[in-house]
């Protein structure tokens, strides 16, 4: 289970704000949840704290709101995160077709049934992955949120590292030995006191280096190779024979 699921509240009426910060506080408690509510009363608001802090799980969007409205502010978002989980509300139907283009959980119609809304928390649960696979770094001011699973392979520069991952290339002021330890050890290989990789990305290896599913070769110290292949067959066949 979670520890704590972030869900941020983006709606500009003050009556309808609270009631969704009385439901969702509701819906935690029966769960035995903890969760932490952010409230924004405009998509401006939202998306500028959003460009710094991308670690909300959940999203509770107005559509119809003064300036950006809600369709709008979720095409945005979805240029940069597909993982938050975004639940429309909105007093007319006319927009649910807009919904599909950005991965929308539901729409809940207003007034808001609590029951309603809390079937779609449940659903945005489910889908929001474990903490333990999400690690959040800052890469040129802003904070992102990378599924571990998405992670190529990590490369050392000084005192900045390198995230490839399966969509883009982050770098962030921190040592290799610390994201290491921020890592899944289950998932993840220090093959050399350079390169970090992840096990599900390695397409081969040899005695002095590593080729990994995009393409990339990164290399293996000697001293790390016997620990980087039985992680690699251990990844890939579950057993080793010792």
């Amino acid at each position: 289970m979670l520890d704590i699921i972030n869900v941020a509240i983006c709606e500009d009426e003050k009556i309808h704000v609270e009631l969704l910060e009385k439901y969702v506080a509701n819906w935690a408690k029966e769960r035995n949840m903890k969760v932490r509510i952010e409230v924004f009363y405009s998509a401006e608001s939202f998306n500028f704290n959003w460009i710094m802090d991308k670690r909300y799980d959940i999203l509770l969007l107005d559509i119809q709101m003064p300036g950006q409205n809600g369709i709008e502010l979720a095409k945005t978002i979805r240029k940069k995160d597909n993982i938050i989980n975004i639940i429309f509300i909105t007093a007319l139907s006319d927009y649910i077709g807009e919904g599909y283009n950005v991965e929308a959980i539901n729409y809940l119609i207003k007034p808001i049934e609590e029951k309603k809304l809390y079937e779609c928390l449940d659903r945005a649960v489910a889908r929001v992955p474990k903490l333990e696979k999400i690690i959040l770094i800052k890469d040129q001011g802003e904070i992102h949120r990378l599924v571990q699973d998405e992670i190529i392979y990590i490369e050392s520069f000084g005192h900045d590292l390198e995230i490839n991952t399966t969509n883009e290339k982050y770098i962030t002021r921190k040592s290799l030995s610390i994201m290491e330890k921020e890592l899944d050890e289950d998932i993840f290989i220090r093959c050399h006191r350079s390169y970090i990789a992840g096990l599900k990305h390695i397409k081969r290896i040899s005695k002095n280096e590593l080729e990994l599913d995009n393409g990339d070769i990164i290399p293996i110290s000697r001293r790390q190779y016997s620990k980087t292949n039985m992680a690699f067959i251990k990844y890939f066949r579950g057993v080793i024979d010792e």
